[in-house]
């Protein structure tokens, strides 16, 4: 009598070989860049609400202790403020309102781990500890690495009386010999596809590129149905980026897509303490 027995335990041997190789490569990956195990812990242990600042019936502002929302290739990393309209989020891939980046010589370096140290109805403190290089020249090209901290960038989100929004960035606690200190001001890039100039002229954001920097102290990005808009007002003396992404890009990781909307600054030494202003109009509730 002929037996199959021998042919399916070396089957079920290369299944298993697979699966164990499968599960060795998601290990590396999720090594080099956690995505998917960020997903799962949430799942397994769900995180506290976010603080929120009310702007309007229809607007908030929601600001995570963690790197919550875990979108894009910064999924891991900390966020500012993230926009939210009639329960909505609107973030997408950028980093929120007020997120800061640092620069010592040819490396930036952003934050993995903050705390949230005061929050009110009208004002969130948040402090970020800068404990990660943006650096792909390492082994399997690791996008984000983890490093000793080199200080804390103390973010105060203030509501005024006129309804917008005060930021202050405190500087004090950083290291010396920083080179530039970046504020990220960011939504999502299908939420706002066009730009706006102090004198009201608009482009779409096709149009203005990756970054274009600009004299202008006035900027706002508006909705494609011209319903939603924020602006970041500074003085001239600090430098102003704007600009878009919306695509994919991929690694030998994953594939992301890259999706936000911003008017970034470039704050440079001695300068420890910054403010500047955003607002957030909600033109179809009337503000």
């Amino acid at each position: 009598m002929v037996t199959r027995r021998g042919p399916r335990r070396v089957w079920r041997r290369v299944g298993w070989l697979l699966l164990l190789a499968a599960l060795a490569v998601l290990a590396v990956r999720e090594r080099f860049d956690p995505f998917l195990v960020l997903f799962v812990d949430d799942v397994i242990r769900p995180k506290p609400a976010p603080a929120m600042l009310r702007l309007s019936p229809s607007l908030e502002l929601a600001l995570y202790e963690d790197t919550r929302p875990h979108i894009g290739k910064i999924a891991a990393l900390q966020k500012g403020l993230a926009l939210v309209h009639d329960g909505e989020p609107l973030i997408e891939e950028g980093y929120g309102f007020g997120l800061p980046l640092v620069r010592y010589g040819n490396y930036v370096y952003q934050s993995r781990h903050a705390e949230i140290v005061s929050h009110d109805a009208r004002t969130l403190v948040k402090r970020y500890q800068i404990d990660v290089v943006d650096n792909w020249t390492r082994f399997l090209r690791v996008k984000y690495e983890d490093v000793p901290p080199l200080g804390t960038v103390t973010m105060t989100y203030t509501l005024k009386g006129d309804g917008s929004l005060g930021v202050t960035v405190d500087l004090s606690d950083m290291q010396d010999a920083w080179a530039e200190v970046y504020i990220m001001n960011e939504q999502g890039a299908r939420a706002f596809p066009v730009y706006e100039d102090s004198e009201g002229t608009r482009q779409h954001g096709d149009d203005v590129g990756r970054w274009h920097p600009t004299d202008d102290p006035l900027g706002c990005w508006v909705s494609a149905d011209e319903g939603l808009k924020f602006c970041v007002r500074t003085d001239t003396r600090i430098q102003r980026y704007v600009g878009r992404e919306r695509y994919l890009q991929y690694n030998w990781v994953r594939i992301y897509a890259l999706s936000w909307s911003g008017i970034d600054l470039v704050l440079e030494p001695p300068l420890e303490r910054y403010t500047y202003t955003i607002t957030v109009e909600d033109l179809g509730h009337g503000g």
